[in-house]
Parts: structure tokens; sequence; C-alpha cells
């Protein structure tokens, strides 16, 4: 009993976790779909900012995703 308490303490925290990784994707795509719209580009000083918050893998992610999507619109 006691180890199944456990793990299912260990699913709900992992389940939490990704959530806030989905909703950080989300925020990182949505700041740059929206720089891009307002500059035509994605400046520097957002990505700076994007991996200062959000850690390099997941805005690096969230970039090739939108660029991804745009090359994908293009053809």
């Amino acid at each position: 009993m006691w180890g199944f308490t456990r793990k299912n303490r260990k699913i709900e925290e992992e389940n939490d976790s990704s959530a806030t990784n989905l909703q950080a994707d989300l925020d990182c795509e949505d700041a740059i779909i929206n720089d891009k719209q307002r500059f035509g580009r994605v400046r520097t000083h957002l990505m700076k900012h994007l991996r200062s918050k959000y850690g390099d893998k997941t805005a690096d992610r969230a970039m090739w995703r939108v660029n991804k999507r745009e090359s994908k619109n293009i053809f």
C-alpha cells in the first residue's frame, strides 16, 4: 500500500510538470509568433529572454515548431 501511494504521488507530480511544460511551450510559441508578426522576424533580445525564462531547449523547440509550421504553409 505504501508503494502504491508513492507511485500515485510521483505520477501526479509528472502530470503537473508536463502541464507546466506544455504551457511554457505555448507561451514561447505565442511570443515568437507575435514577434514575427510585429517585426517581421524574431529578435535576438526576445530569444535571450525566452531562453532565460523557459530554458534553452524549450525556447529552441518552440522556434523550430513555428518555423516548421511556416515552411509547410508556403508550399
